[in-house]
């Protein structure tokens, strides 16, 4: 017997596994010495030397097997009881095989800051005022109302669920104004009355803090508010109450999937269909597949609604997958909103000069002014001009670092990049042909404000997009005047579109439909239905019908036309007409792999290799390579980007080949590569 193995016996070390939060795709084996092993359990968090430093670790296995010869020894334990029970250990576990990710980077990414470091932050008076729970104990409590034929058939179906203790999944389809919402608060209402917890996600910060208000109204003193915008102190607070169950109800975006609530006994996703429930950056989850996984592993109920489903889950819905619970009317029996579709073209055409806003906008705001009524409008380009270019010699000012144009901005008077923040002076005269022929193209939110102040010189106009919300809580501020009605016009991107329910408003404009057609994504139409859906629903919503205008050079689009009628299961059934030609979701699931570097020759060589070797693995199958190909955004950030797609039925298979042939790309120095599972863009 050698040295180390004789003193290793006499000692009678323990193994434990450590998962460190890096991305390495398995645990790591540790010893520890006799006066610390009685102390560590599975779920703590451990100190210990990885490489040439010190790390916190997270235990996920006692007694290992694994054959390590001279392990490290942990070095100190830093939790009297385990932080993260084994059902979290192991819905990272799945995190990280399904989305091609390291274990402990799946677990460091599911719990806060603090757990990743080896001291904890102190709570603070301003750590708790930030956190979402500490409001006013004078809430106005409200009152319930006597629910529709349709919101009683799906909240007994859920709540027979709930009762039952058992994993079943529900999709709550209901048109915009329909009460979802209610039938959410009654199933919450139902699991807190026997004693459960419940997480409900919502896919953006601005909407959380819109619902923040209606759920406290409900649970008050039960609720707690999670998103990427609490500070760190505020964040670990939170952690803390929903793990000791003095709150029971989290309401937060993507990450709350991961909230540590006591005895969940159900899982609820509004607007399912938003793209930012996946993580874009490692581990690329999406939240919607990681609730299905813990409701499945908890036996417990999984509840999704929106008006406009992605088509994967209305197809699974329509298979039998999913039980589908129908809301085809709004609340009182309100009308939908009357949609007027502009064909700019032929508008352009008539009057020989570019239209921003059309003649019949214009009616309809001016009739809701004179009425006091509040108006929307859409255009999802932030700035003032999308172009700048010389009339001369037409060249294009481009950024530097990526392979996008550069964005006027008015207010800065600059030219900036959306991607890397990018920015440059407005030059005087054209550096390639040295002539003064600058030129502005295209529209922005920015040039919307400017036109709209001309046409309406009395009417208080606010913009919220991305310029504008830079500043804590502008986003609040702009939101509460426009609700006050304090403003008239609200000027803004995407993030008015979705979960706003102001009942003054009875005209919303949209600016240029075609926007998101353009882009070069199997998406694109799907995205373009759902996002004029939701935008059409904010109007309408109170005692005073509401009008659409939807501006756009291709009235013909089947996403056009099927949003003006309100008609989702039309669209549906079109799209899916698409999608299955091409062999795309829900028809197949994809994996985008990417390769990213600042040598394109190594990119492109990289990219080239991993299509040989994957081709080879899954010779003899059914899976499909698409690529390799430069992605649209060629050049982002100064870096060059290339990709591989592969399509199949199912995964399973593809997991082991693709590490493979991943394994042959490392002689590309400087190449950076990720794998994107189930992707939400190809951009």
């Amino acid at each position: 017997m050698n040295r180390t193995a004789s003193l290793f016996e006499e000692e009678k070390l323990k193994l434990f596994d450590v998962a460190i939060p890096l991305p390495f795709a398995d645990a790591f084996t540790y010893s520890a010495p006799q006066n610390l092993e009685n102390f560590i359990q599975v779920g703590c968090r451990v100190l210990v030397p990885f490489k040439n430093r010190t790390i916190v670790g997270f235990v996920v296995a006692l007694d290992s097997q694994k054959d390590v010869e001279s392990p490290k020894k942990i070095l100190e334990v830093l939790d009297e009881n385990p932080i993260l029970a084994t059902h979290h250990l192991a819905m990272a576990k799945w995190v990280s095989e399904y989305y091609f990710s390291g274990w402990g980077e799946a677990i460091g990414n599911m719990v806060p800051k603090f757990a990743r470091k080896k001291r904890t932050q102190k709570t603070t008076a301003k750590s708790k005022q930030e956190s979402g729970h500490s409001v006013s104990s004078k809430i106005e409590i409200s009152k319930p109302f006597e629910l529709t034929q349709e919101q009683s058939v799906a909240l007994e179906k859920i709540v027979a669920a709930v009762r039952l203790k058992q994993f079943s999944e529900f999709f709550l389809y209901g048109v915009t104004g329909a009460g979802k919402s209610e039938v959410y608060i009654r199933a919450i209402e139902e699991v807190l009355s026997a004693g459960g917890g419940v997480i409900c996600l919502v896919p953006e910060i601005a909407i959380t803090e819109q619902l923040k208000h209606f759920f406290l109204k409900h649970f008050h003193m039960e609720l707690e508010i999670l998103h990427s915008k609490l500070t760190e102190s505020a964040r670990a607070e939170a952690w803390r109450r929903i793990r000791s169950g003095e709150k029971r109800v989290v309401l937060g975006a993507r990450s709350a999937v991961f909230a540590p609530v006591e005895n969940l006994r159900l899982i609820i996703m509004d607007e399912e269909q938003e793209g930012s429930y996946k993580q874009d950056k490692s581990p690329r989850y999406h939240a919607r597949e990681v609730a299905r996984w813990r409701a499945q592993a908890l036996q417990i109920p999984f509840l999704m609604g929106t008006a406009t489903p992605t088509l994967e889950t209305m197809h699974r819905a329509k298979g039998g997958e999913v039980e589908l619970l129908m809301l085809s009317k709004r609340i009182d029996g309100r009308p939908m909103p009357e949609v007027c579709v502009v064909d700019l073209k032929q508008a352009e055409s008539q009057s020989g000069k570019t239209m921003i806003l059309s003649h019949p906008l214009r009616q309809e705001m001016e009739r809701a002014l004179l009425k006091g009524n509040g108006i929307l409008i859409l255009l999802n380009r932030r700035g003032f001009s999308t172009l700048i270019r010389c009339a001369s010699c037409m060249k294009t000012f481009y950024c530097t670092s990526c392979a996008v144009p550069l964005t006027f901005h008015q207010e800065e008077q600059k030219l900036i990049c959306h991607y890397c923040n990018y920015q440059e002076q407005i030059p005087s005269q054209c550096p390639k042909c040295k002539k003064n022929l600058i030129k502005f193209f295209g529209l922005g939110t920015e040039r919307i404000e400017s036109e709209i102040a001309r046409h309406f010189p009395g009417a208080r106009i606010a913009r919220l997009d991305a310029d504008t919300t830079k500043t804590r809580g502008a986003h609040e501020r702009i939101i509460s005047g426009f609700r006050a009605q304090d403003i008239d016009i609200l000027i803004g991107t995407q993030m008015i579109a979705k979960g706003f329910d102001f009942h003054h408003v009875t005209v919303v404009g949209i600016i240029n439909a075609d926007t998101g057609l353009m882009l070069p994504d199997f998406r694109a139409g799907e995205r373009t239905f759902q996002l004029l859906t939701q935008m059409a629903g904010r109007t309408g919503r109170g005692t005073q019908p509401g009008k659409v205008v939807i501006q756009t050079y291709s009235p013909t689009h089947y996403s056009i036309e099927r949003s003006s009628k309100h008609d989702y299961f039309g669209f549906f059934e079109e799209e899916l007409s698409h999608r299955k030609k091409f062999f795309y979701p829900p028809f197949s699931r994809l994996i985008n792999i990417l390769f990213r570097g600042r040598k394109e020759k190594m990119v492109e060589g990289a990219a080239r290799e991993f299509s040989n070797q994957i081709a080879h693995e899954i010779s003899g199958t059914s899976i499909q390579i698409v690529g390799p190909a430069q992605l649209p955004m060629y050049r982002l950030r100064g870096q060059f980007r290339w990709h591989v797609m592969v399509k199949d039925l199912e995964m399973s298979s593809l997991n082991q080949a693709i590490l493979k042939a991943l394994a042959q790309t490392r002689k590309f120095s400087g190449v950076f590569t990720a794998v994107d599972v189930d992707p939400m863009a190809i951009l």
